[in-house]
């Protein structure tokens, strides 16, 4: 909106909006939106806070069809960008441009690419020297076969293209926001991905002159107790690698991720799962950010070089390009000291970032270390528990937007499966934090479960899993340790599984902790023989009347080849739910679960007849195939699962997925080792937890 007081209108006649300066906002006042301050704040006598930068048109008059637009930089940001313009195009070097101009024109041949001239501010004026003709960027990317090709190449010779269609060559070039939107069009949206030499953008051109930028970052001290076992900080400033360049290679690391590595999150294709509508725009966002030289806070650049990370490994393990996976380890680097900054200040007043980001860069850190295999399950370990935390503090007491219950759902998700492996830390010292720390601040209550994986008392199962659960208890029995029935759920939403499938292999992680229990203090608490005799009955006739849901169960996937695979994915955790509970409960000899075994490889199989494109990664197969390979006995089921394993890690590039492998073997071996002692997984478990290693799985 301009200043000028012709285009001022009455008062009266204007409506409502959230476009007003900020004190106005605050206030919940009506504001004339006048530039540079509002009169409302001069007559009240109040310092005018200024307005959001944003760009929009705005219909004064209805009937005139007069329309303003407001510019995207501050009064005195417009003003010191108009200096720098004047003093880099002076009337004589502005004249001399344009006679360079002509004369370089004069020397090309009419075309039908047409000729790119571009030089001096936003581009204006460069003359393109060579006149090659630019890639389009429909260019599909290659198929996975040819990406062994990428091995010998830099990831910083990937961005002539992008360059030639959006040149950034002037140093203010990054305030153009519509140049980050182009690149970034979803591949479904009608683009195809990027090639993969298309990211030859070095540092020294994208980096942001932030001396025109009127914020500056502070940093307060806080570390939470828990991260300090992860990575202790040396200072509280801001390591030398943290700059605010655009990273060169991030528009193709997004493509991929957008195309491939989603598939690993989620085997649903639809486009409302968490990362589709909440990780990949915040991402996208934080990229725009750095072309704007925009601040950020420390949980975006965490979330942003965290997504860079897994793509990069991604990438390296598909091309097998050690180029590929040392970028990935340097940006895993560079998230991980914005993690251990942004845990400093996470729960101070003010808040340095909003709930959902720091949620968003904690998963984020949760999906590195899981799929990456740069770490180990107790690294993994401590990244759930500053989530647990954040949730339990920050999450649970608030009046919930379908947005952070999405982000709540993963976390879960991903916590159970963590937690049915992951059973030597029970007693650690870092939960004993967690626990602290929610008893300490009073926000206990807001927790519907308890804060350790104790078990529910319930009495009838059968029962209980058919009350209804309201949506308070729905959305803050975080774990899951009440049976009941929430129609609100997104489970089914965001990986194709009921909440009753997640909520009993909670049930069976907490009935396996109290046998530990009991094992470990006899005239504990814990429950007696009776009791857990009981319980477990019920859990088993539950588990093995467990039925598929219901055809419209599935109508929101888009094909028959989407549906069933859905619904093998859900027979392969229904048989290795069993396998889980007959291994953890009863301690059963798998000789006598070699019929379910065969069952979860027939699933994988099926799948990867079905459809041999798809990347069987999500965590719905991962778990199953592990639980089951694990008990297996047969030398060829053997060989089957090892050949799935390998296939999957081809396919994503991600190392767990050999990780799982070798570790899957080490089991086998221990078997044929203990000449017909019943050797399982929990027993290599315990033996790693007591060298305070972890599983990698």
């Amino acid at each position: 909106m301009a200043g000028d007081n012709s285009e001022r209108v009455e008062t009266s006649s204007r409506t409502r909006s959230f476009t007003g300066c900020a004190t106005c906002r605050r206030r919940h006042v009506k504001c004339d939106e006048g530039h540079p301050t509002c009169s409302m704040c001069s007559s009240s006598g109040l310092s005018c806070a200024g307005y959001k930068k944003d760009v929009f048109f705005d219909a004064r008059n209805p009937n005139s069809g007069v329309r303003f637009r407001r510019p995207p930089l501050t009064e005195d940001e417009r003003q010191r960008m108009s200096q720098w313009l004047i003093s880099a195009a002076p009337p004589k070097s502005t004249n001399q441009l344009l006679l360079t101009i002509d004369e370089e024109s004069e020397k090309y041949k009419p075309s039908p690419e047409g000729l790119q001239l571009s030089f001096g501010p936003f581009g204006v004026f460069q003359v393109q020297l060579e006149q090659d003709k630019p890639a389009s960027p429909d260019d599909p990317l290659p198929p996975v076969e040819e990406y062994e090709d990428a091995s010998t190449s830099s990831p910083s010779q990937d961005m002539s293209q992008v360059l030639e269609i959006f040149p950034i060559t002037s140093e203010f070039s990054q305030w153009s926001p519509g140049f980050m939107q182009s690149l970034l069009e979803q591949p479904d949206q009608g683009s195809s991905p990027l090639s993969p030499d298309l990211l030859g953008m070095t540092m020294d051109q994208t980096h942001v002159d932030t001396s025109v930028l009127p914020r500056e970052y502070q940093l307060t001290n806080f570390l939470s107790e828990s991260y300090c076992n992860l990575m202790s900080p040396t200072s509280l400033t801001s390591p030398p690698s943290l700059t605010r360049a655009i990273p060169q290679d991030a528009v193709f690391l997004l493509k991929h991720y957008s195309s491939t590595v989603i598939s690993l999150m989620t085997p649903v294709r639809h486009k409302k799962t968490p990362w589709h509508i909440l990780f990949i725009p915040h991402v996208k966002e934080c990229l725009a950010a750095l072309a704007l030289g925009e601040d950020m806070s420390h949980a975006s650049l965490c979330n942003f070089y965290g997504t860079l990370a897994i793509s990069a490994f991604s990438l390296g393990g598909i091309s097998r390009s050690e180029k590929w996976l040392e970028q990935g380890e340097t940006y895993l680097q560079r998230a991980r000291e914005h993690a251990k900054l942004m845990l400093m200040t996470a729960y101070d007043i003010p808040k340095p970032a909003k709930y959902k980001a720091i949620l968003m860069a904690i998963l984020t850190m949760v999906q590195v270390s899981n799929f990456s295999g740069r770490g180990d399950r107790h690294q993994t370990e401590i990244y759930f528990l500053e989530a647990e935390k954040l949730i339990r503090l920050k999450g649970l007491k608030r009046k919930k937007s379908r947005k952070v219950r999405l982000l709540h759902h993963c976390y879960v998700f991903e916590r159970m499966f963590h937690e049915s492996i992951f059973i030597c830390g029970a007693n650690s010292v870092q939960r004993r934090h967690v626990r602290r720390a929610v008893e300490s601040s009073g926000l206990s209550r807001c927790s519907v479960d308890g804060l350790s994986f104790r078990l529910y008392k319930w009495q009838n199962l059968e029962q209980e899993m058919l009350r209804v659960r309201d949506r308070e208890e729905g959305e803050n029995d975080l774990h899951l340790e009440r049976p009941g029935l929430f129609s609100a759920t997104l489970y089914p939403e965001i990986y194709g599984v009921p909440e009753p499938w997640v909520l009993l292999l909670s049930l069976v992680i907490r009935l396996g902790v109290e046998k530990d229990e009991s094992e470990q203090e006899p005239n504990g608490n814990g429950l007696n023989l009776k009791d857990y005799i009981s319980r477990a009955k019920a859990l088993e006739d539950y588990i093995n009347q467990m039925q598929r849901p219901k055809e419209a169960f599935f109508m929101t996937h888009q094909s028959s080849i989407d549906q069933h695979i859905l619904e093998t994915m859900l027979e392969a955790m229904r048989h290795a739910l069993a396998i889980y509970f007959y291994r953890r409960i009863y301690d059963l000899n798998a000789s006598m679960l070699q019929d379910k075994v065969a069952s979860v490889r027939d699933c994988l199989l099926q799948c990867e007849y079905a459809d041999s494109s798809v990347v069987h990664g999500s965590a719905g197969f991962i778990w199953p195939a592990f639980i089951a390979a694990c008990e297996a006995e047969d030398p060829e089921v053997q060989k089957s699962f090892s050949a799935w394993f390998d296939i999957s890690a081809q396919r994503s590039g991600l190392s767990c997925f050999k990780q799982t492998l070798i570790s899957i073997e080490k089991i086998w071996e221990e078997k044929r080792r203990a000449q017909g002692r019943s050797f399982t997984w929990l027993d290599l478990m315990r033996r790693a937890g007591s060298q305070q290693q972890g599983l990698v799985v």
